[in-house]
C-alpha cells in the first residue's frame, strides 16, 4: 500500500498543502511545534477514523476556519483509490471513497491502513492495561472493520447498564426490567471482541518472538499471552453472578472493558521486570509485528508511520527499526535530517509549510 499524495485545507496548523510522497522512505524534518506531526495525523485519520491524539474533529479544524478538508490518493494491491474526509465545525464529517459517501466509521476503515509508531507507544509494555487495549483495538478496527462495531456495541450497552447501576436505589423496577437486555447485549459482543483478540495475540505473539529473537541474537524468549477468551454464554453468567457487589462499587465490574494481556521476557513479566531499554524493544517488536499482521491478513504492507520515534531510540534500536522497514513506504518526522546514507526524500517543515529538498 503507497499513499502517493495527501492534501491538506485547513488542517491543524497546515492552511493548504499538498504533499507528494515517494513510495519508499519520506523524513519531514524540522522545529517542534512546526506541523510535522499534523502532517501524519492527517494521513492516519484515513486508517484509524480518529485523530491519534487527545480531541475529537473539532480540533482537527484550523481556528480561524470552519472547514477543513483531507484528500488522501493511495494504491493499494490492486487499484488507485481517493478518499476525501470533510469536516464542519459544528456539523458532523462526511466521508467519501472514489466519490462514493462513506456513512460510518466502521465503513471506512480497511481500505487505507497505516501502522503508527510514537513516543507514546514505548509505554504500551510498562503502562497500564488500557494502552495495551487501546494497541490491541486500533490494530484489529484496521483489518476487520466489524470488529469496530461490535466494540461500539458493546460500550454502547455497557453505559446503559453502568446507568442502571448507578441508579438502582432510585429506580430498582427498571433495573430489574432490563439489566438483563443489557447483559446480553453486552454478552454477545464481548464473546465476538474476545474471540477476534485472542487470535489476534497468537499471531502477535510469533511475531514478537520472531523479532525480538533477532534483535538479541536469540538470547532472549518473549511471550504475549490472553486469557480473556470467553463464549457468549460464560459472559452471560459472568454478567449476572456479581450484581450485588456491582451495586455496591457502582459499576460493572467485568467484560472484555477490563482485558490485559501479559507479556514476558525470559519468563518474567515484561512490565515489572524488564529494563527501560529492553522494554522499548518490545515495543518496537510489537508495532513491527502489526505491520507484518496487516501484510498476512490483507496481502499487502500498511504505510509506515513513524512520528518522532528516532530521538527516543539508541543507535542500535534504530538501526534495527531502518533496515526492518526496507522495502515498504515509510513516512518519518524528526528533528534534525536523517542520515544522508540512507535513501529517502526529505521535505522541510515550518509553520505548516512542506518544502522538498531532496527527492528520492
Amino acid at each position: 500500500m503507497i499513499c502517493k499524495r495527501i492534501t491538506y485545507e485547513n488542517f491543524r496548523n497546515i492552511k493548504e498543502q499538498t504533499l507528494e510522497l515517494s513510495p519508499e522512505v519520506n523524513v519531514l524534518y524540522g522545529d517542534n511545534a512546526e506541523g510535522k506531526t499534523n502532517a501524519l495525523e492527517g494521513i492516519c485519520v484515513f486508517a484509524t477514523g480518529k485523530t491519534f491524539r487527545q480531541g475529537n474533529d473539532r480540533d482537527l479544524i484550523s481556528f480561524d476556519s470552519e472547514v477543513c478538508r483531507l484528500k488522501n490518493t493511495f494504491v493499494d494491491k490492486n487499484r488507485e483509490q481517493e478518499m476525501e474526509i470533510k469536516l464542519v465545525r459544528g456539523s458532523r464529517r462526511s466521508v467519501t471513497r472514489n466519490g462514493v459517501p462513506v456513512r460510518r466509521t466502521a465503513d471506512m476503515l480497511g481500505y487505507f491502513r497505516a501502522v503508527l509508531f510514537c513516543p507514546e507507544h514505548l509505554s504500551i509494555v510498562k503502562d497500564g492495561p488500557a494502552e495495551r487495549r487501546s494497541f490491541l483495538d486500533a490494530a484489529i478496527s484496521q483489518l476487520k472493520p466489524f470488529y469496530l462495531t461490535s466494540l461500539q456495541k458493546y460500550f454502547e450497552a455497557l453505559e446503559q447498564r453502568n446507568r442502571l447501576i448507578r441508579e438502582y436505589e432510585e429506580n430498582r423496577s427498571a433495573f430489574d426490567s432490563t439489566v438483563d437486555l443489557w447483559s446480553g447485549i453486552m454478552a454477545r459482543e464481548a464473546a465476538l471482541i474476545s474471540k477476534e483478540r485472542a487470535e489476534y495475540i497468537k499471531r502477535l505473539d510469533v511475531k514478537v518472538g520472531e523479532f525480538f529473537s533477532d534483535m538479541t541474537k536469540g538470547e532472549e524468549k518473549t511471550s504475549i499471552e490472553y486469557h480473556g477468551e470467553k463464549t457468549e454464554d460464560e459472559f452471560v453468567r459472568l454478567f449476572s453472578e456479581d450484581l450485588e457487589r456491582e451495586v455496591a462499587a457502582g459499576t460493572t465490574l467485568h467484560g472484555v472493558q477490563k482485558d490485559d494481556f501479559l507479556i514476558t521476557l525470559n519468563g518474567r513479566e515484561a512490565r515489572v521486570y524488564c529494563s527501560q531499554g529492553q522494554q522499548r524493544s518490545l515495543a518496537l517488536a510489537m508495532k513491527m509485528g502489526e505491520g507484518e499482521i496487516s501484510r498476512e491478513i490483507s496481502l499487502d504492507y500498511p504505510v509506515f508511520l513513524l512520528d518522532d520515534i528516532f530521538s527516543e531510540l539508541d543507535d542500535k534500536r534504530k538501526n534495527y527499526l531502518l533496515n526492518g522497514i526496507k522495502g515498504k513506504q515509510v513516512v518519518i518526522t524528526s528533528c534534525e535530517r536523517i542520515d544522508p546514507g540512507v535513501r529517502a526524500a526529505v521535505f522541510r517543515v515550518s509553520k505548516g509549510s512542506y518544502t522538498p529538498i531532496r527527492e528520492v
